[in-house]
């Protein structure tokens, strides 16, 4: 069942897929991974991550019904949660990236699957605050036009479908706000793929 919130107001994605529950110790592992790209949990992560989005779209009858085979099931296209850059260069990587990069990998070395990464469709134009030191109704005001995408990244975008990788979703406030630009792009259907999310919502997908 869906929770309150998103009945009264449906966020602009489909669905949230997630593998983990964001608490420890699967959250000292993270806050590892922002800090270190080189963190060996990260490719365990995200192996348990791409079996959990391989099982949630073989149960989705509805799609199910326009294919023949999971592949055709997934998103056309796979984007990794946009840096500012600012904190790109302060940080020096973009943990989505490397998470979106392993999935890839990982996809198509084990199931023969083979998914676009494109990480250059839409930019973040606004240095958010933190979002953890900020409260629901303060994340989504925060991230409001935090995201764009050109004239000529929304000609890759029209008429596909997409899949948003982040490493936590907790409100969803920042899935929402990009999930909503890439659909102003063109894009039919958003999906949101991450590690790890609070109990923002009753329900894992």
């Amino acid at each position: 069942m869906l929770c309150p919130d998103c009945q009264q107001h449906p966020p602009s994605f489909n669905r949230c897929i997630t593998a983990f529950t964001y608490q420890a110790p699967i959250d000292r592992i993270i806050l590892r991974l922002k800090k270190d790209p080189f963190a060996a949990e990260i490719k365990q992560l995200t192996a348990l991550l791409a079996e959990k989005i391989l099982s949630s779209y073989r149960r989705d009858k509805t799609f199910a019904e326009k294919a023949t085979d999971t592949e055709h099931l997934l998103p056309d296209l796979i984007i990794p949660m946009p840096l500012h850059w600012k904190k790109m260069l302060h940080r020096g990587f973009n943990q989505s990236q490397i998470i979106s990069n392993h999935l890839a990998s990982y996809l198509l070395a084990q199931h023969k699957i083979s998914l676009r990464v494109c990480s250059d469709i839409c930019q973040r134009v606004s240095n958010t605050q933190a979002q953890q030191t900020l409260d629901k109704k303060q994340r989504a005001k925060s991230v409001n036009n935090a995201f764009s995408a050109d004239s000529s990244s929304r000609i890759h975008l029209r008429g596909k479908t997409v899949a948003i990788i982040d490493d936590v979703v907790t409100t969803g406030a920042t899935a929402n706000a990009l999930a909503r630009e890439i659909l102003n792009g063109g894009a039919n259907r958003v999906d949101i793929w991450c590690l790890a999310r609070t109990g923002w919502n009753n329900c894992s997908h």
